[in-house]
């Protein structure tokens, strides 16, 4: 099988564990996997990718992620968020400072973010939380990252709730913590849930949390076809005869008919237009190039050839 399934993880439930029910469900233990990671505090959306489509995960990397965050300020864990131990404390006051709109602004745009030592960014070749859960915190570098929007949903001070959406890469502890330094007061996160990755909700996927049972049959009627990921992410699409995709599969360069966009990348279907054969990208002289071939096309188009 190849295709996608959205989950909405629950809580104390890691990502990975997440997919398990899913490789049950349909009897792969390999090549299965998840666009982006939540961390076990953290709920919402989880796009998992099973069989050929695993390749394409990458694809997904640029649709906009909507987030609800409850921070709270006035403390700061080591993780910068509820899983941690307290390592700053400081007093609140009783009401949000006037400044909290203003500091919620400077956030809004391309801005650089020092990811959180606990993290999963590698640090000679090591995840940095190891690093940091053995007392040596790596110090890790500024990336720059998009935040399209915030949005404050409720003040219950020293508790705000936000609405974050914002591109791949952003860390929403990292957002509470230096939300904080820049009103002068610690801050974290006591609650993330993800809402959205582009057109998927968290609110259409099929509910994972710890020890569930998830009927298989729940599962496999949720399974969205390889189609919809060059769909979601806009690429446009080229038909390829049955001729024409012989060469495609094969990896060798096609000669088309038509002027395409130059340097662009589009998504390779068969002469039906049902079918996704891969990523193709325009050479300048108006070919098409294989970028990628699902290798579950290669079968199904040699086996129309006979």
């Amino acid at each position: 099988m190849h295709g996608l399934i959205v989950v909405d993880k629950g809580e104390d439930i890691t990502s990975a564990r997440a997919i398990d029910p899913i490789k049950r469900a349909l009897r792969m233990r390999k090549r299965v996997g998840h666009a982006g990671t939540l961390d076990p505090f953290a709920t919402g959306v989880l796009i998992v990718l099973f069989g050929d489509v695993t390749r394409l995960t990458e694809s997904l990397n640029d649709l906009r992620k909507v987030y609800r965050a409850t921070v709270i300020f006035g403390e700061r864990t080591d993780t910068l968020d509820i899983e941690g131990e307290v390592v700053l404390r400081a007093d609140p006051g009783r009401s949000a400072p006037a400044g909290l709109d203003a500091a919620l602004r400077e956030f809004v745009g391309e801005i650089e973010q020092v990811p959180p030592a606990h993290s999963a960014l590698k640090v000679g070749g090591k995840p940095a939380y190891r690093l940091a859960r053995k007392g040596r915190a790596p110090a890790l570098a500024p990336r720059r990252v998009v935040i399209h929007e915030i949005r404050m949903l409720r003040d219950r001070w020293p508790e705000i709730d936000l609405e974050v959406a914002c591109g791949t890469g952003t860390y929403l502890r990292a957002l509470a913590r230096d939300l904080g330094e820049s009103l002068g007061l610690p801050a974290g996160l006591i609650a993330l849930r993800r809402t959205a990755i582009g057109p998927f909700l968290a609110e259409d996927g099929v509910r994972i949390y710890k020890y569930a049972e998830i009927p298989r049959r729940t599962i496999l009627s949720a399974v969205q076809p390889p189609l919809v990921i060059p769909r979601v992410v806009g690429l446009k699409e080229v038909r390829l005869s049955l001729a024409e995709a012989k060469v495609f599969i094969r990896g060798n360069t096609v000669k088309l008919t038509s002027r395409l966009e130059v340097g662009r990348s589009y998504a390779i279907l068969d002469d039906t237009g049902e079918f996704l054969m891969g990523i193709g990208r325009i050479n300048p002289d108006g070919s098409l190039r294989p970028k990628k071939v699902l290798p579950h096309a290669v079968d199904e188009i040699l086996r129309r050839l006979g």
